[in-house]
């Protein structure tokens, strides 16, 4: 290899390393957030009047995942309703 290929090769293998480590997620870095998305949730729900441990808190907290899950899967943020048009989403 000559030194400019070298040297090439080099500042690619550099510049690329930090994004294939942005990549490495661990389970504990999974479960850290789900966590952290669990708490936001619980949170919403009780500031809704949800009890925790009843029912209906637990279908609040299930519809919560649902959604954001809904929306992590949709890929846009635009959205159409029937006979609604379109609205833009968060």
């Amino acid at each position: 290899m000559t030194h400019r290929r070298l040297k090439a090769f080099s500042m690619g293998l550099t510049l690329a390393a930090p994004l294939f480590l942005m990549g490495c997620e661990t389970a504990a870095d999974r479960a850290a957030e789900q966590a952290r998305l669990d708490a936001i949730d619980s949170k919403n729900c009780t500031d809704l009047g949800f009890k925790q441990g009843t029912e209906a808190y637990g279908n609040c907290m299930l519809k919560m995942r649902e959604l954001r899950a809904e929306s992590k899967g949709s890929g846009s943020n635009i959205h159409y309703g029937v006979g609604l048009g379109i609205g833009i989403g968060l």
